[in-house]
C-alpha cells in the first residue's frame, strides 16, 4: 500500500505544533499518523484520529507536575543534602501523578519485596516509567554502580528525570522512547513495567506479549492496580487472569506479590546461571 508521506508529514506537523502534544515523542506521533492516514486518507480526519489516540496513550488525566518548578524543588533538596528533605521532595512530586500516588503508601516494602525475589539489579530498566524513577531512594540500591535506564514518550519528563538522575549520582539514562514502536535495545537485570499493561493492550491490542518477549532482561516485573480508579472495584482476579493469558506458553516461572494497591508479577525470563 502506498502512503502519501506529504499527508503524514502534514499531520505530524499539525499535532507536534499543538500546545497539548508538542512535547510528545515525534516517533509516537509519526507512527500514529501513518496508521491514521491509511484509514482516513485526508489530513484533517487523520489529525483528529491521532489526537484521539494520543489522549488515551498520554493519559493527561493522570496528572503531571510543573517540570520547571519540579527541577528547582529537587535541586534545592539535594543542595541541602538532607536525606529526609530529598525523600519528601520526591514524594511530593510522585503525588502529582496518579500511578505513583497510589504506590506511596506501600513504597517502604514495595521494592524491598520485589528485589528479594529478583535480587538487587545492577542494571534496572523502567519501561513507560512516568515518575517512578523518583522512587529510587526507596529501592535500597547504591547510586554508584547502578544503571537506571528509564523510557517515556513525554520529552519534558525525560529531561526532568535526567536532571534528577544527575542529582542522585546516577548516570543520566532516561530516554524518549515509544516501546510500542520498538522495544528497548538495552539489556538489564530487572525490567519494570508497572501498571501500564492494561492501557498498553487497550491502545495496542495483542502487542503486550511481543513487548515482553522482546525485552532483554533476566526478570520482568509487571504490575497491575488492585482497585479501579473509579468506584473502588477489586481488580485482582481479573488482572491475574489477564497476565497469565498474556504469558501463556512462555514457560517463565512467576512469583506473585500482592500489595494493598498493586498486584505484582515477577517473571524470570533467564535463569540466574544462564
Amino acid at each position: 500500500m502506498t502512503i502519501d508521506q506529504s499527508v503524514v508529514d502534514a499531520v505530524v506537523d499539525a499535532v507536534k505544533q499543538s500546545r497539548k502534544y508538542r512535547d510528545t515523542s515525534e516517533e509516537t506521533i509519526r507512527q500514529l499518523a501513518v496508521e491514521a492516514v491509511v484509514e482516513h486518507k485526508k489530513p484533517k480526519p487523520a489529525e483528529k484520529a491521532v489526537r484521539r489516540r494520543l489522549h488515551s496513550i498520554m493519559a493527561p488525566y493522570l496528572g503531571d507536575p510543573d517540570y520547571t518548578a519540579a527541577r528547582q524543588l529537587l535541586t534545592e533538596a539535594f543542595v541541602g543534602g538532607n536525606e529526609d528533605a530529598i525523600r519528601a521532595a520526591c514524594r511530593d512530586l510522585m503525588y502529582t501523578h496518579l500511578s505513583t500516588r497510589e504506590r506511596l503508601p506501600i513504597l517502604d516494602t514495595f521494592y524491598r519485596d520485589i528485589f528479594a525475589v529478583t535480587g538487587p539489579p545492577r542494571r534496572l530498566l523502567d519501561i513507560a516509567c512516568g515518575l517512578n524513577p523518583l522512587a529510587f531512594p526507596w529501592m535500597g540500591l547504591p547510586a554508584a554502580g547502578t544503571d537506571f535506564v528509564a523510557y517515556d514518550i513525554h520529552e519534558p519528563r525525560v529531561d526532568f528525570l535526567n536532571h534528577y538522575f544527575i542529582l542522585q549520582g546516577l548516570p543520566p539514562l532516561a530516554y524518549v522512547k515509544d516501546v510500542a514502536v520498538g522495544a528497548p535495545t538495552e539489556s538489564g537485570d530487572v525490567a519494570l513495567f508497572l501498571k501500564e499493561m492494561p492501557r498498553f493492550e487497550r491502545n495496542y491490542s495483542g502487542h503486550g506479549r511481543a513487548l515482553l518477549d522482546a525485552i532483554d532482561a533476566r526478570w520482568l516485573v509487571v504490575s497491575f492496580p488492585t482497585i479501579s480508579t473509579h468506584g473502588g472495584r477489586n481488580l485482582t482476579n481479573r488482572y491475574r487472569d489477564f497476565f497469565y493469558q498474556i504469558i501463556d506458553g512462555s514457560g517463565w516461572p512467576v512469583t506473585e506479590l500482592l500489595f494493598d494497591t498493586e498486584l505484582v508479577f515477577c517473571a524470570q525470563k533467564v535463569s540466574g546461571d544462564a
